[in-house]
């Protein structure tokens, strides 16, 4: 279960033992993991839906989706306090940090990319995408921005950093979360199959091409996406049926299924801790020894209401959960860390 610690100052907020209760008690059939709370700091704007994360590890600015807020929120990666707010940005979905290039993508409905110079926090530029775009990746190598368009079932690639032309690659009826593979130079991208399994498929971000279709047999929903930091797997969240999958890259593509919380979403890599968070709709947290093969289960967290996504700052190992309510029916971001010595 999830243990208090002391907070870091500066406008903290420290829960009584009766909100950690209430808030993060994790289910009785599920196996209690040691989660420190660290801080829990006000978010400011409605108390609505947040979705994607990213972090910023030149500057330490956490990037927060205030999805139905119309907003991204920028905070800091140390302690969590109030950087800018974003407004008039329409549905945010997706967040993509490309610190090389310091420039932060963000996805926006109904058809739109974002642009943010990471350094600034200014608004350079809005271009187009298809409809309803969800997740967002950064190629280094090539300078492309990678695209979910969730609506069409594609692939947008922009080219020159976002400001170049698009070309966008069909795929099926509809696509989750896409990812950069710098082993590969291409990028990986969760897509809904119209007949058979799922899939997860590789794209050549120059050529626009497709560069390989892996089957995901018994991944329903195949949504959130992440590669291991070995680059020998990738780790989906198949929200239809509530597993988690780990498809092996190369060889026979060998499947290894897992249970999650019901409607996983969100995943999160700690390269350093060899740990693999995936959140869910359902509140629940699952969380994976990544230094095993397969997929072994370490342990089960409830971090909050609706905590579907999460990041983690392989820095500090610490942990942010942004919820839409929290203890005091307001906005709250949650940073938790491993229990350790």
């Amino acid at each position: 279960m999830i243990r208090a610690s002391r907070c870091a100052r500066g406008g903290l907020v420290l829960l009584s033992l009766l909100a950690l209760c209430r808030w993060a008690s994790p289910s009785p059939q599920v196996s209690p993991l040691p989660l420190v709370l660290v801080a829990e700091v006000p978010l400011p704007g409605k108390a609505v839906r947040f979705d994607y994360q990213d972090i910023d590890p030149s500057t330490k600015r956490l990037f927060i989706a205030h999805m139905s807020d119309d907003a991204v929120v920028v905070v800091s990666a140390v302690d969590g306090s109030l950087l800018k707010v974003m407004p008039r940005i329409p549905t945010p979905r997706g967040v993509v940090v490309a610190a090389d290039a310091k420039r932060v993508f963000v996805t926006s409905s109904p058809s739109q990319l974002v642009i943010i110079d990471s350094q600034t926090l200014k608004e350079l530029g809005r271009v187009g995408t298809g409809r309803s775009p969800d997740g967002v990746a950064w190629d280094s190598v090539h300078r492309v921005v990678g695209v979910s368009d969730q609506g069409d079932g594609a692939l947008s690639l922009i080219a020159g950093s976002g400001a170049g032309a698009r070309k966008q690659v069909a795929l099926g009826s509809e696509t989750g979360n896409v990812v950069f593979d710098l082993g590969r130079a291409t990028f990986w991208i969760t897509v809904v199959a119209a007949a058979g399994p799922d899939q997860l498929v590789s794209v050549d971000p120059l050529a626009a091409k497709v560069v390989a279709r892996v089957p995901v047999p018994g991944c329903s929903g195949a949504h959130g996406l992440r590669i291991h930091p070995n680059g020998k797997s990738a780790l989906i969240a198949c929200e239809g049926n509530s597993k988690v999958a780990r498809v092996e890259l190369g060889g026979a593509h060998a499947v290894t299924l897992a249970p999650s919380g019901p409607d996983p979403d969100v995943l999160a890599i700690d390269p350093g801790l060899a740990l693999l968070y995936v959140a869910a709709e359902s509140g629940d947290l699952s969380v994976f020894d990544l230094a095993k093969p397969g997929l072994v289960t370490i342990g089960h967290e409830h971090p909050g209401a609706a905590s579907h996504s999460v990041a983690v700052d392989s820095a500090t190992h610490h942990v942010f959960f942004p919820l839409a309510v929290g203890p005091h029916g307001a906005p709250v971001l949650r940073i938790l860390r491993p229990a350790g010595p």
